[in-house]
């Protein structure tokens, strides 16, 4: 059976991955960065992730059927070719430690004080080597009912908290004082839009003709969607307090007063970790599916259970790393950079020049 994503799911994708856990961040880097103009910073950010991943999606358009490993062969030959993908099994890896500590802070803070890392780290790498071994199709669909309950509660949320807030927080909604951070913050905004490259193992067939439309449009939304968490956390604590609370997503939350529920924060929690969940079974499919084209002769469970000892013994020793989110920020923009900018780009310009002395060779 061919395998094929239909475009709603390379949406909930590309959402999920985008939004697993830095809706949490976002009030607290644009506080810190650009103040109540934050807003402009998300939207250039949100346009120029737009652009790249349009360039993904064109590059994978032109090769049906075929991911990164496949057609990258075809355009840069096969030894340039592997070290790509090697760079991206290193680059998944990385984001899959940082979500683990993630999911590990958030999951001992508010849910499980008392229990020790080492065992929800355990529990949750079993559970993300399990989606990994089902695969991309099949986790595509669940995607789909997961990113349509966390997108419905957590505007429900915003929406509360922008009718409970107050709005002398956000005003003036631009300040031209601000301007003058706003390189610093769209820096900063590089690392909240990363996992597009989860593009490049999914196989594009007929029915994403439109995808390079959708992906566009998913990236201007995951900015909208992240304007509405910014916005609505600064109506409830104000720019000042948002900056000093590191999860003052959460904190707002808490504030919020929600028809019939008493604890607002742990019925978000609940559908908040559900999306951190399935960013961390995106990156461990990425990886997997990179790792299996790479070593074909391995059996897919083998890989499946290698990348998840490696995942949990680099995980466990970045746990015990002081100031680790400082030492991930310190170096991942560029990462980024080279991953969704300068390799999509570099990819598609060879492709279409090779694509063209073909042409011409032909006449």
């Amino acid at each position: 059976m061919k395998k094929s994503i239909t475009n709603r799911q390379i949406f909930f994708l590309i959402f999920l991955a985008l939004t697993s856990y830095r809706s949490i961040d976002m009030p607290i880097i644009i506080a810190r960065s650009a103040g109540r103009s934050g807003w402009i910073p998300i939207i250039i950010v949100s346009l120029i992730f737009g652009v790249v991943i349009t360039i993904i999606i064109k590059l994978n358009n032109m090769f049906k059927d075929k991911v990164l490993f496949d057609y990258g062969q075809e355009i840069v030959g096969k030894f340039i070719t592997y070290i790509i993908v090697c760079y991206f099994i290193v680059y998944f890896i990385l984001i899959g430690i940082f979500l683990d500590i993630k999911l590990v802070d958030v999951l001992t803070t508010n849910f499980l004080p008392s229990s020790p890392q080492y065992a929800i780290l355990t529990l949750g790498i079993m559970l993300f080597g399990f989606a990994a071994y089902k695969g991309i199709t099949n986790m595509a669909r669940l995607f789909e009912i997961i990113g349509a309950l966390f997108l419905l509660v957590t505007v429900g949320i915003c929406i509360l908290m922008l009718t409970q807030g107050m709005d002398y927080n956000i005003l003036p909604i631009f300040n031209v004082s601000d301007t003058n951070h706003f390189l610093t913050a769209i820096k900063e905004l590089f690392i909240p839009y990363f996992g597009i490259e989860i593009l490049f193992v999914i196989p594009f067939t007929t029915i994403n003709k439109k995808a390079p439309r959708v992906g566009f449009a998913t990236l201007l939304f995951i900015g909208f969607f992240y304007i509405l968490i910014v916005e609505g956390t600064f109506m409830i604590l104000g720019v000042n307090n948002t900056a000093l609370l590191n999860d003052s997503f959460i904190e707002a939350i808490k504030i919020t007063e929600m028809p019939v529920i008493e604890r607002t924060d742990i019925f978000y929690l609940t559908f908040g970790l559900s999306s951190l969940f399935a960013g961390m079974m995106i990156v461990f499919v990425v990886v997997v599916e990179f790792a299996c084209k790479l070593f074909k002769k391995v059996k897919r469970h083998v890989v499946v259970i290698v990348v998840a000892i490696i995942m949990y013994i680099l995980t466990l020793l970045a746990l015990n790393i002081k100031k680790v989110d400082e030492i991930f920020d310190s170096f991942f923009i560029y990462l980024i950079i080279i991953s969704s900018i300068i390799i999509p780009i570099t990819l598609l310009v060879v492709a279409k020049i090779k694509k063209r002395v073909l042409e011409k060779v032909k006449k």
